[in-house]
């Protein structure tokens, strides 16, 4: 996301093409989003103030234009996180949300702004089974907005029906790259309990 540099081992190419002068602004400004595992959400604010916060709408006379913030949270809400009861309402405390909710709010607002790319990290964790389906629902929901995502986890059943090609890291090292319509889910346990024992898949 721009915050750490590539050191001299590292680059970062992006649609084909190296990337040098990388920052945080270079990195939204290129369309990569991420959801992180904390949610970075503020709590005691409404949903429509997470949505937009950082990057709000602004009147013509440059004022923060708080009911475009509203209304277009509304519709976020309806269209692409299926809330439809008329008692979840944009201003809604986000504390008052349940976990896969909150991560809901958190893809949402990556896909608003335009995001090529969407980092997920670990964004399954300590949810419960509902909630984890429902996020898996919203990851989903990238790709079918036409988007990419990177879904960084250690639980291979999360990840597994979600994505299209797998790469195992072990100890910072790529350890090996599936396509998922290539390898079974038992094909795939059986080369990561490998690389537990040997750091190896072959």
């Amino acid at each position: 996301m721009g915050f750490y540099r590539p050191d001299s081992g590292g680059e970062i190419h992006f649609h084909g093409r190296r990337i040098d002068d990388w920052s945080v602004a270079r990195a939204r400004s290129l369309g990569i989003e991420t959801v992180y595992q904390e949610r970075a959400l503020s709590e005691k604010q409404p949903i429509w103030r997470n949505m937009f916060m950082g990057r709000e709408p602004r009147t013509r006379w440059g004022l923060i234009d708080v009911k475009r913030m509203r209304s277009e949270s509304a519709r976020l809400m309806s269209e692409h996180m299926g809330f439809t009861s008329a008692a979840v309402h944009p201003d809604n405390v986000v504390t008052t949300m349940s976990g896969g909710e909150k991560q809901g709010v958190a893809i949402t607002r990556a896909l608003y702004f335009d995001a090529e790319l969407v980092i997920l990290d670990e964004p399954t964790m300590g949810l419960s089974l509902s909630e984890t389906k429902k996020t898996l629902d919203f990851v989903s929901g990238i790709k079918k907005a036409g988007k990419s995502a990177i879904f960084i986890d250690h639980n291979i059943f999360h990840v597994y029906p979600v994505v299209d090609r797998l790469y195992v890291l072990d100890r910072g090292k790529v350890a090996g790259v599936y396509a998922k319509s290539e390898i079974t889910m038992d094909e795939l346990i059986d080369r990561l309990y490998r690389v537990a024992r040997s750091g190896s898949m072959d």
